[in-house]
């Protein structure tokens, strides 16, 4: 499957966590390759297509800090869904990045 263009979308947040959305697309398919960020208090990072949880991993900040990143991932997204990186909770600051890529 040729990848025809890179993408990436962030968002940040302060007490509710935050919500990184590619938005559905009718006619491309998303592959999402990473997601990375930060999060003040321990939390949930997931990628979801709008509906399903793909990804899921737990961030324990007194064990692995407040920086996370998970790369070279293949996690294709089905067309016309969005992509959706998550951070579900923090406690006053937080950051989602998620990237990737599209095909026709």
């Amino acid at each position: 499957m040729p990848y025809e263009s890179n993408w990436s979308v962030t968002a940040a947040g302060t007490d509710s966590g935050a919500t990184a959305t590619l938005a559905a697309d009718s006619t491309r398919q998303w592959i999402v390759t990473g997601i990375a960020g930060h999060t003040d208090t321990d939390s949930t990072i997931q990628i979801t297509d709008g509906t399903n949880v793909l990804f899921e991993s737990k961030i324990d900040v007194s064990v692995s800090g407040i920086d996370f990143i998970f790369s070279n991932m293949v996690i294709p997204i089905g067309t016309g869904n969005a992509a959706k990186g998550i951070v579900t909770s923090s406690s006053s600051d937080c950051q989602v990045t998620i990237w990737g890529s599209s095909a026709p």
